[in-house]
Parts: structure tokens; sequence; C-alpha cells
């Protein structure tokens, strides 16, 4: 466990990281954008959220399997593609287990509590998010961290 735990301190993972952080900012405005432009052409707000979610997380999936893991595109399988959604969806049910939680904490929240309770939870999620795309989703972990 602890020769893992060095994996992710490891310069290599640090990058990746930061790759994972500034994607995953990039997919929250698609998918924000996506979702408004979804509910203006008339679809319903679940249908919305849901096919906004799903493109934004197909684009995060390519985005990720190229620059954040340097991985060839067309070697991109069913197994992987499946796993990094089923990552997604439990990340996202945290995140939605995380706001549940602190509306049960604190009452109806504002937008502000809202948003920061989905940012919280993300904070806590993006390390174990981040160690399953690299060792589970696209199989890159690292054998060595001797630097």
């Amino acid at each position: 466990m602890r020769n893992y735990l060095k994996t992710l301190l490891h310069r290599e993972a640090l990058t990746q990281m930061v790759k994972l952080g500034f994607i995953g900012g990039f997919n929250t405005v698609v998918t924000l954008a996506l979702s408004l432009f979804f509910r203006k052409v008339g679809l319903l707000d679940e249908l919305a959220v849901a096919f906004a979610w799903a493109l934004g997380t197909l684009l995060s999936y390519f985005l990720n399997r190229r620059w954040t893991f340097s991985l060839d595109t067309k070697s991109a399988n069913v197994r992987e593609t499946s796993h990094f959604f089923v990552v997604n969806i439990i990340a996202g049910a945290l995140t939605v287990g995380f706001v549940f939680v602190a509306g049960r904490l604190r009452g109806d929240l504002s937008d502000i509590e809202f948003l920061g309770a989905q940012i919280l939870a993300s904070a806590f999620i993006v390390i174990p998010k981040f160690a399953a795309y690299r060792d589970v989703v696209f199989k890159r972990s690292l054998t060595n961290a001797s630097d």
C-alpha cells in the first residue's frame, strides 16, 4: 500500500493529476453549456442534463485518454469505455449523496451552498477518481516510484 501511495506522488502522476484537473474544468463548462442548449431546444430538464452528462463524459474520456494518459485513441475499447463510465457514475452518485447530506445538515441550500457542496465533493473524489482512471480504466499504474 505504501509503494502504491508513492506512485500518486510521482512526477508523472502529479502531471497527470494537473491535466485531469484542466480537463475536468473544461468538461464542466462544456457539460453546463450543452445542458442549457438541450433545454433551449425543448428537451425536458432531466433529459437535457442526462444527454449533456453523457456527451461531456464521452468528451472527458477521449481527452483524458489522449492527453492525460498519452494513449492512442485508435486502441480504445468497450471495456475501457464502460469502466470509464462506471467510474463517473460512481463519482456522480457520490457527489449527489454529498449534496443530499449537505442539504439535510443545513436545510435548503442557497445556490452558492449548492455549488460549494459539489465543489467540495469533487475535491474529496479527485484522487480516488484519478487512481481509478489510471489503474482501472487506462491501466497506466506506475510500477516504480523511485524518482
